[in-house]
């Protein structure tokens, strides 16, 4: 081998030891602290991830709204200087269009085609004999003796209670009791009706008609 030949290949190893040499410095080498870390690839998020786990909670139950109150019927009054409610029953009128009173005083009649007590118009017509020569005198007797401001109350069967304050007392002629005492409108009142006047022994009745107003009291 000639002397350039030589020298070339040993120029050739020595390149070749140095390109392993650094090759292994490169392995061998600590790691820098400021590399990246990758890590294990990342998963990707699941379809399922969007939907909801588990159904929402059902709202709570709230409580109904309060029915309005529906007036009912009366079936009793409690009346002044007179002890204990008084029952009510309902009446209509006759072809003559006088109300049909129960036969006793004791038993008060509410005309049925008027208003309810509790009804935001119209006026509640309560009315019965003052007395009778077979039962003797009823409740009612006591209109003739009320004052502005007495309580009256009326109760019905639904079990309410319905109070009113007298407002006027008023005798009429029995042919001109006012027909503005059964209207089903106007302002909410109660009208008590009843004998009065002087008595005729050949008819057996009395002149007048007894007409107590009252309003209701809050």
């Amino acid at each position: 081998m000639t002397a350039p030949r030589r020298r070339t290949l040993i120029g050739l190893v020595v390149a070749g030891l140095l390109l392993v040499g650094s090759g292994l410095a490169l392995t061998l080498a600590s790691p820098r602290a400021d590399a990246q870390a990758f890590g294990p690839p990342p998963v990707p998020p699941s379809r399922s991830a969007d939907r909801p786990t588990a159904n929402p909670p059902a709202p709570e139950p709230t409580d109904p709204a309060p029915l309005p109150e529906v007036p009912a019927a009366p079936v009793g009054i409690s009346l002044p200087l007179t002890p204990g409610p008084v029952p009510l029953v309902p009446v209509g009128v006759l072809d003559t269009g006088a109300l049909l009173l129960p036969e006793r005083p004791s038993v008060l009649g509410w005309y049925a085609a008027g208003a309810l007590p509790g009804s935001p118009s119209g006026t509640v017509v309560v009315a019965g004999h003052v007395d009778s020569a077979e039962f003797g005198a009823g409740p009612l007797e006591t209109l003739l003796e009320v004052g502005i401001g007495d309580a009256v109350e009326l109760t019905d069967a639904a079990g309410g209670t319905h109070r009113y304050a007298v407002e006027s007392r008023t005798s009429y002629p029995k042919s001109a009791l006012p027909r503005e005492l059964f209207r089903a409108d106007g302002p909410p009142r109660l009208a008590l009706v009843t004998c009065g006047g002087a008595f005729d022994e050949g008819t057996g009745q009395y002149a007048d008609n007894v007409v107590v107003l009252a309003v209701p009291a809050h």
